[in-house]
């Protein structure tokens, strides 16, 4: 299982209804089941164009790879949490295949609210952590490769041909 550190860095132009939100914006990711699901410290000051610099973590299941992270802006008023907006970034974006792994990338991304419309933009950077390697004392062991020649109680040597002809192909060595 992989697992993608998401920095919210920031919000820019950010509407609840027509008017700009003041304060107390707050940003919430979830991977594929809203059990695991995180958010950002709420921003006090910033406006319309609050800023975070939070990191989030998600474990990514095996088979999100075709998947969406979710992330969405929400408002809190005195009536309650309101969505300002979100969006459904693929997973296919942090993991194409394209990135090494714990390599830092800056995306940004419309921000849709439930009526459709656009309302704002959300940055975030994104590393994908690498899974921790399997260990046990066989893995730690070194391992020859190729053929064994001799009699190995007492060379204990292991030879390693590479072909000088190949399907018809000739190489110059």
């Amino acid at each position: 299982m992989q697992s993608v550190e998401i920095t919210v860095i920031s919000c820019e132009n950010l509407r609840v209804g027509k008017k700009p939100v003041k304060k107390n914006a707050f940003v919430t990711a979830r991977a594929d089941s809203p059990d695991q699901c995180c958010q950002t410290k709420m921003s006090v000051e910033g406006g319309s164009n609050p800023t975070w610099n939070d990191k989030l973590a998600l474990d990514l299941p095996a088979g999100l790879r075709n998947g969406f992270i979710t992330l969405e802006v929400h408002c809190r008023t005195s009536s309650g949490n309101k969505l300002v907006g979100g969006v459904n970034v693929p997973v296919s974006d942090l993991l194409g295949g394209f990135m090494p792994i714990n390599h830092l990338q800056f995306l940004s991304y419309r921000l849709w609210d439930s009526k459709g419309d656009r309302n704002g933009i959300v940055n975030i950077s994104t590393r994908v952590k690498s899974p921790q390697p399997y260990r046990c004392s066989q893995a730690l062991q070194p391992k020859a490769i190729g053929v064994p020649v001799g009699e190995q109680k007492r060379i204990g040597g292991v030879v390693t041909g590479v072909p000088t002809v190949w399907l018809g192909h000739r190489y110059p060595y």
